[in-house]
Formats: structure tokens, C-alpha cells, sequence
């Protein structure tokens, strides 16, 4: 009895140590006595919102407050006696250090792991109901999920409302504060000209009415931008697009002021004869109007984009009377026009000023003791939000010293702060949101005296993102195609990383868009075609040590080759991130000539670019310090005191003149 006493004192005192750790035992209490109420046995939580947006507005973040894992990626599932976390491998440390002892950790992928449904199955057996929110599952994983646990006799039931937010006391309010034009002379085109083509597609499919859901898509289509998510300028919202018809349903105060109402209703164009005005209706009406149209216009199809509506919305249309192919707008908004495309470039300019101001303050201060993660990540904000056009960050900076950076999503707080120091690997990953579009890059340096593992692995990380930037493939591939490319020299030492090498960006939008992308889901079957953006960074992560990444935007471009098979057009990566690799991280043994060429060629284009970015803005040190982070790469040469053939023959003439011995 005594071992026992001491063993669970043992326990207690640890949780109330663990400064990363949430107590939900209050919180669990709570929702138990409301499935109870409800008759449910189990209930799960997922990571969306009722628009099945990756990034949540406090408001949103249900699966976060019910177990204190913040992770963007993961479901929760709580049945009357036991919870789980379900999360993939870039969130296993994370998630560790997060999870009190309610928890139990289930990691997806790793052998032994059951499926949700498979848990559920075995924990409840038959007879038993599972809740759920039907707004914030996707009409695929919802199916899924009924039919997985109806084959062991477990009933899927719909919880409207959600009954987490009855025992959510504290819940934040949704924290927007306007919705703002974005000027054509980045958007490209007007919104109007996007609902002529968006019909066609609608006639083309024969449907007489389109629901938009994803947040992005809706901010895209009208050329408005909103607050309503941290780092995300989009507003909550749905549109109902008809043959005659708009209707955008959102905030009535967002859309009060004149400038957006001439916006949605263009008189200058005639909107009201060619059917191009858009109305607005109050948020909460969106699903009675789409009941309500089912049952005035019993003949009607709607088209309701299965990549983006919820189980929620469609389960009030009638299977019979609807499509569910994906949305018109999906590819359209992520090939962007020659407009946005200028416009994105402009933004990485910008954004490379901010990033090189950082990595020279870094330089400076990191000797002297001085900085932190914390201040380190306030610091790189500061720089961005002094740049023209700024709207604030991409996402909250990933600032990582030592360790920490082995968390592949880690967020530093007063808790898990360190230093940074000349004796660790430094990562930060972080971007920046600009009127003419948004950036998002990684580089990992180091301030000191790298150990000869570090560099390899930084090294391997280095060659496989310049394969894949480099690499020219048929317009008939997705972006998976190509991630064995940024993966092998890590494989050929045994080495890898458990996260996608690459995402799709938005135009002054979402931080992460689909579909382009590079070894995830999401992206097969999408072929990458010019005008998409996609981030190539792939990454080594030794835990308990140190993490490696390397992040770059691409613009897809058309290649030019020699030759012309079948007519194909031949694609490759043109990088929009202009931000120098550090070069004291690198083992230039390991590369090849080709690669160090393309190196050398993309240091040039940061030297010429952003150093004459740096002289518009008044910062002539700072161009001096591009220059000399962007000196040429040669083998045989010390990559700490790499120096230009150029500079080298100047010395030997000064010292000539001088008559002074280089020796």
C-alpha cells in the first residue's frame, strides 16, 4: 500500500509540474455529463470548423480546449471512462508534452494503432451511440465513419448543437472586425468575370445552384478579405451561387459600409440585367435558405463540392438532387493569373528584406546572450510589419532553438522558452501576409561551430530541395511525383522525416493551399501546372537534439528543353522565396557540381533581387550582409570564409601596390 501511495504521489506531483500539460479532468467531467444527457456513449471531436478550414478562430477550437494538444492536426474521441488523441508524426512529441494522464496517444501510422472506429468498436461493442457535430465533419469522413462503426452494430448519431459548447463556459467570442476590397491590381480580375465562369461550369454539370463552404474560396470569388481567423484574412461565411442569383451569407456589419456594397452590386456593369449583383443574408440562415430551396424548387440540382461541404449542410438535400464533384473554384484559385503571380513575387521581396534583417540581428546578438525564442520570434514579426503593404503574419512563428526544433510544429511559450546559443541549431519557420500575397520559408542556421552530423544532415536536407526545385517533369504529375526527389539522400544514410515536403500558398489567403503540394494526400491526382504555388521543405528532426528545415515557395513555370516528346509541355520550380542558405551549414563534399552551380545561381538572384530592395528601403549594411551570405560556393574552399575569385585578385593588387608580403 505504501509503494502504491508513493507511486501515485509520484504521478500527481509530476502533472502539476508539467508546465505543458492541461488538467482537463474538470473539462472531461463536464462533457461525460452531457453525453449522458444525450445518450451517447462516446463522442468525438475533430479539428474544423463548419467550414473545414486547417486553421481555426479561438471561437472554433473545441478539440484544443477539451484536451489542451494544440496541435492543428488531430480528433479526439471521449467515451464515458477513457479519451484518446488520434494525431500524425508531426505532432507526436507535441502532443507528449501537451496530453495530461486522461489522455491516451494514438499514433497514426505506427504499427499496433487502431482506427478510430476500430477503438470505438472494441470499447463500446454493440448497441451503443457515438455523437458527433455534423458541421465540422466532411460529407466523405462522416460516411466513413457510419459505415465503419454500423459493421460492428455502433450507431453514429448527429449532436445539434455541438454539446462540447454547452460545458465550454469561458468560449471566446469570434474576434473579426471588417472585410476590406482587394484592388484588382492584384486580384486580376473582377469578381464578376469569376461568376460568369463559374456558371458555365454550373451548366456544363447541369446544376442549377453551387454552395460555396471553404472559407478561402468564398474571400477568393468576391476579392474581399476579412479577420475572422488569426493569420488568415478570411470571413466566415457561405455563398449560394444560382443561374440568377448570389447570395453571400456572412456578418451583416462586415458587409454595412458602401464601398462593399458597391462591390457586391457593380451598377456600372448593369448587375441586376446580367445577373452579377450578389445580396447578403445574416450567417445563421445559410442552411434554412438551402432547406428551403430544396423543397420551392423540388426539380433543382445543387452542386455541393465534396472537398469542402460539410455532412451538416448536405445532409439536407436530397442525395437524388445533388453532385458532389469537387469545387469549380478549387483549381482556379490555386493557378494564379499574371497578376497575382507579379503580385507574389513582390510579397517574397518584401518578405526577404524582413528575413535577412533578422538573420543579420541574429548574427549580432546571439553571441552576446541576449536572445531568446521568444524575443527572437517578436523580433521577426516587428521587421515584417515595418515592410510595405504588411497585414501581419502568415502564421505565428515557428522560433526553435536546440531540442525544440526536433518538435516539427513547435510553438514556444514562457514555459518551453530557451535561449539561443552558439552551440545549437536555430530553426525558424515563419511568413508574412502582404496586400499582394503571402509568404511563408524556413531556414535553419547555426552561431557557433556546427558538429559534423548536424551539417550532413543539414546538407542531405539542402540536396533534396534543390533536386526537387530543379527537377523538370511531363504536366501530366502531381506534386507526389516528385517527393522521392527531396527524400533520397536522407534515405541513403537511413534517414527521414515524418511530414509532406511541400503545400500550396495563397495569394494573400490561406498559408496552407490545396491542391498543389508535395508528398501529402491532398495533392494526388491534382497535376501541377504553371501559375500554382508550392512550398519545397523537406527536413531532418534528431530528437531530444536539434531539427532541420529548409523552406522555399515555387512558382510552377514551363521548362524549357531540348526536346519535345508527343508534344508534351515539360514543368519545373522557379523559387519566389529569396532568403541565403547559410553556408557555414553546408558539407560541400557532399554536393554535386550540379548542385552547387544551382546554389550559386539562387544566392546570385538573392544578392541582386533583395539587395536592391534593401538600397530602395535606405539599408546599405544591410545589402553589404546579402552579399557576403551569398558568396559563391567552390570546392576545396572553407564554406566559413568563402571568398570571390574577384575579391581575391583585388587583395593581391592592393597588396602589390603597397608592397606588402601576402604572407
Amino acid at each position: 500500500k505504501q509503494n502504491k501511495s508513493n507511486h501515485n504521489n509520484i504521478i500527481n506531483t509530476y502533472l502539476l509540474l508539467q508546465p505543458t500539460a492541461t488538467d482537463t479532468t474538470q473539462r472531461l467531467g463536464d462533457l461525460r455529463s452531457e453525453m449522458i444527457k444525450s445518450d451517447f456513449q462516446a463522442y468525438i471531436i475533430p479539428s474544423s470548423d463548419a467550414h473545414l478550414s486547417e486553421y481555426l478562430a479561438p471561437s472554433e477550437k473545441r478539440r484544443v480546449w477539451i484536451s489542451g494538444f494544440t496541435g492543428s492536426a488531430g480528433t479526439a474521441v471521449v467515451t464515458l471512462t477513457k479519451a484518446a488523441m488520434w494525431t500524425d508524426g508531426r505532432y507526436f512529441l507535441q502532443a507528449e508534452q501537451e496530453l495530461d494522464c486522461n489522455w491516451s496517444l494514438m499514433k497514426i501510422g505506427e504499427q499496433g494503432v487502431p482506427t478510430i472506429e476500430e477503438w470505438l468498436v472494441q470499447e463500446l461493442g454493440p448497441g451503443m451511440n457515438v455523437g458527433g457535430n455534423p458541421f465540422l465533419f466532411s460529407i466523405e469522413l462522416w460516411l466513413i465513419y457510419a459505415s465503419n462503426l454500423a459493421s460492428g452494430g455502433v450507431a453514429l448519431n448527429q449532436s445539434i448543437p455541438d454539446i462540447v459548447d454547452n460545458v465550454w463556459t469561458d468560449r471566446p467570442p469570434l474576434d473579426g472586425d471588417e472585410v476590406v476590397v482587394l484592388p484588382v491590381q492584384y486580384a486580376g480580375v473582377e469578381w464578376t468575370d469569376k461568376l460568369l465562369d463559374v456558371r458555365k461550369e454550373m451548366k456544363s454539370a447541369a446544376v442549377d445552384y453551387l454552395l460555396l463552404t471553404v472559407l478561402d474560396e468564398n474571400a477568393w470569388f468576391f476579392n474581399l478579405r476579412g479577420s475572422d481567423i488569426p493569420y488568415t484574412p478570411v470571413f466566415t461565411s457561405y455563398t449560394v451561387i444560382g443561374m440568377t442569383d448570389v447570395v453571400l451569407f456572412g456578418n451583416m456589419s462586415y458587409f454595412a459600409k458602401q464601398e462593399i456594397k458597391d462591390h457586391l452590386a457593380k451598377q456600372e456593369i448593369g448587375c441586376e440585367s446580367n445577373n452579377t449583383c450578389a445580396t447578403v443574408q445574416p450567417y445563421e440562415n445559410a442552411r434554412p435558405y438551402l432547406q428551403q430551396l430544396t423543397t420551392t424548387q423540388s426539380n433543382a440540382i445543387f452542386w455541393l463540392p465534396s472537398d469542402g461541404t460539410t455532412y451538416g449542410m448536405y445532409s439536407v438535400v436530397d442525395e437524388d438532387h445533388q453532385i458532389s464533384d469537387i469545387s469549380p473554384l478549387k483549381i482556379p484559385k490555386s493557378v494564379k493569373n499574371s497578376k497575382e503571380i507579379e503580385a507574389m513575387r513582390q510579397a517574397h521581396i518584401y518578405d526577404a528584406v524582413a528575413l535577412c534583417e533578422y538573420l543579420q540581428w541574429l548574427e549580432i546578438n546571439v553571441p552576446k546572450g541576449t536572445v531568446d525564442e521568444l524575443n527572437g520570434a517578436e523580433k521577426v514579426k516587428n521587421l515584417r510589419l515595418a515592410q510595405p503593404t504588411s497585414k501581419g503574419l502568415s502564421f505565428g512563428s515557428i522560433s526553435a532553438s536546440g531540442p525544440n526544433a526536433a518538435i516539427i510544429h513547435y510553438r514556444s511559450t514562457p514555459e518551453t522558452n530557451r535561449p539561443l546559443t552558439t552551440t545549437e541549431v536555430y530553426m525558424i519557420d515563419s511568413g508574412g501576409q502582404y496586400f499582394e500575397g503571402t509568404t511563408d520559408v524556413t531556414r535553419s542556421v547555426h552561431f557557433g561551430t556546427p558538429t559534423d552530423f548536424e551539417k550532413e544532415a543539414f546538407t542531405r536536407v539542402l540536396m533534396g530541395q534543390i533536386d526537387t526545385q530543379s527537377a523538370i517533369f511531363p504536366y501530366t504529375k502531381d506534386g507526389n511525383y516528385l517527393d522521392m526527389l527531396a527524400r533520397r539522400h536522407l534515405y541513403d544514410v537511413g534517414l527521414e522525416y515524418r511530414h509532406g515536403t511541400g503545400h500550396g500558398v495563397g495569394q494573400y489567403l490561406c498559408i496552407h493551399e490545396y491542391p498543389p503540394g508535395i508528398g501529402n494526400a491532398v495533392g494526388g491526382g491534382y497535376p501541377l501546372q504553371p501559375g500554382m504555388f508550392t512550398s519545397v521543405e523537406p527536413g531532418f528532426y534528431q530528437d531530444g537534439e536539434f531539427g532541420i528545415r529548409i523552406e522555399n515557395v515555387n512558382v510552377v513555370v514551363e521548362a524549357v528543353t531540348e526536346h519535345n516528346f508527343g508534344g508534351y509541355k515539360f514543368y519545373t520550380f522557379d523559387p519566389v522565396t529569396l532568403a541565403p542558405i547559410q553556408l557555414k551549414m553546408i558539407n560541400v563534399d557532399l554536393l554535386s557540381d550540379k548542385q552547387i552551380k544551382y546554389l550559386n545561381d539562387y544566392h546570385k538572384k538573392v544578392e541582386v533581387i533583395v539587395g536592391e530592395e534593401a538600397l530602395r528601403q535606405n539599408k546599405p549594411e544591410l545589402k553589404d550582409w546579402i552579399q557576403k551570405a551569398t558568396v559563391p560556393l567552390a570546392r576545396g574552399t572553407s564554406t566559413r570564409n568563402n571568398i570571390s575569385w574577384s575579391i581575391m585578385i583585388f587583395i593581391a593588387a592592393v597588396c602589390t601596390m603597397v608592397n606588402v608580403s601576402l604572407e
